[in-house]
């Protein structure tokens, strides 16, 4: 699963992929203001590698929202990745590396 930045938003490619999680931008050069309003709701980053995307945003994401099959890999997902350190509790965060591409990548 991997949250895409294009210029025209945030979309969510391959949502049945629960064993790779990743944000994906597609510019190199995205300015930091563009990438935090585009994310906001949805992650923040807290660095260029790194981003934390909220759970409620993705449990909430259209098509997703009400897919019990999908909720619940989503649960297995985050069962897997807690005893790695990459869920934030406190923000109920999921860590996910962050991959720049230069446009026209994919």
């Amino acid at each position: 699963m991997k949250l895409r930045w294009t210029d025209s938003g945030v979309v969510l490619d391959d949502p049945q992929d629960f064993e790779s999680f990743k944000v994906q931008v597609d510019r190199i050069d995205a300015p930091p203001e563009q990438l935090a309003a585009a994310f906001s709701g949805i992650a923040v980053f807290s660095d260029p590698h790194t981003a934390w995307v909220f759970e409620a945003a993705l449990r909430q994401w259209k098509g997703c929202e009400k897919d019990a099959a999908w909720q619940a890999g989503l649960d297995r997902m985050i069962a897997k990745a807690r005893p790695h350190g990459w869920i934030d509790d406190a923000r109920g965060a999921i860590r996910s590396h962050v991959e720049w591409l230069q446009r026209g990548e994919q």
